[in-house]
């Protein structure tokens, strides 16, 4: 089986646009999310972690990861869909 390919978005809550040269924090965004919001990488990032886009540092669309943060050195970039668990109303 697959891993689930996310997007690793690096991020800082004091960052606002600008140069950056610290490391910040990273979410991983499932792509079947960005798919949600037609590739738009700042929808998803607020959707799937609550916080404000202004504050994203960094991110690749052309990398992926697993939910953990594992790169995915040979993901299958048509595997999009999550497995669903205990998510009612879906």
């Amino acid at each position: 089986m697959s891993a689930v390919p996310h997007t690793r978005v690096e991020y800082d809550l004091e960052f606002t646009g600008g140069d950056y040269s610290d490391v910040g924090q990273f979410a991983y965004i499932p792509h079947r999310v960005i798919d949600e919001f037609g590739g738009g990488i700042q929808e998803a990032f607020k959707a799937h972690t609550g916080i404000d886009p202004v504050h994203i540092v960094n991110y690749n669309l052309d990398e992926a990861y697993d939910a953990n943060g594992r790169f995915l050195e040979d993901w299958d970039s048509d595997v999009t869909e999550e497995p669903v668990v205990n998510a009612p109303g879906r």
